[in-house]
């Protein structure tokens, strides 16, 4: 399973339906809210951050079209799918351009919805892993960035790459860059200096 924790909102005025969904969704270990019409399903979006939203377009009051658009704009962390009885191309392109990640006619089989849940949720996970490496390079960056403006007002002696360091390290915290990317810099810093001192000593 890809995350035991995800939270999923299923939007149906079928009872029926929102009972089968949410009976085998959290039998694969997710955390199922069920509601009945648009309005419900906005008071709930409001109060709770849902990952996945399974969608109908025909509800009473609120249309799915309504709840469509107001996920896009006030939501854009939370994935669409669909779950219709409408079997038209054209709302199926306009869902799809209103941002739904999945379109699926009812009715359904379980194992389908099953897959694109499953499917949107590890995508979900490497978009967040991409994420994270990004960020990690950035701060790596900055602390490269620091470091070299802090050897620039330096004169080179034994001391220098440990002065280097600590001042570097003492920049890095006041600017708010976390301790651990702080931490991880100054032994990547440590294994380059070990290496360049292995490569200039004499044989």
């Amino acid at each position: 399973m890809v995350s035991g924790k995800a939270k999923i909102l299923i939007i149906d005025d079928e009872q029926d339906v929102c009972d089968v969904l949410g009976d085998e969704l959290t039998g694969q270990g997710y955390c199922c809210t069920k509601v009945l019409d648009g309005t419900g399903a906005l008071r709930e979006m409001a109060i709770h951050n849902f990952d996945i939203v399974l969608l109908d377009l025909r509800l009473p009051g609120i249309s799915g079209i309504e709840v469509l658009e107001t996920v896009r704009s006030a939501y854009p962390n939370t994935s669409v799918i669909v779950i219709t009885g409408i079997d038209d191309l054209e709302i199926a392109v306009k869902a799809m351009q209103l941002g739904a990640s999945d379109y699926i006619v009812k009715p359904f089989r379980l194992d389908r919805v099953n897959t694109s849940v499953c499917t949107l949720l590890e995508n979900k996970e490497r978009l967040s892993a991409i994420r994270d490496r990004q960020a990690t390079d950035n701060s790596s960056d900055s602390m490269n960035a620091i470091a070299f403006g802090v050897e620039t007002k330096l004169e080179l002696d034994d001391n220098h790459s440990q002065i280097v360091t600590e001042t570097a390290v003492r920049i890095a915290r006041q600017l708010g860059i976390s301790e651990e990317e702080i931490q991880r810099w100054v032994a990547a810093r440590a294994r380059l200096e070990a290496e360049r001192h292995k490569i200039i000593e004499p044989n």
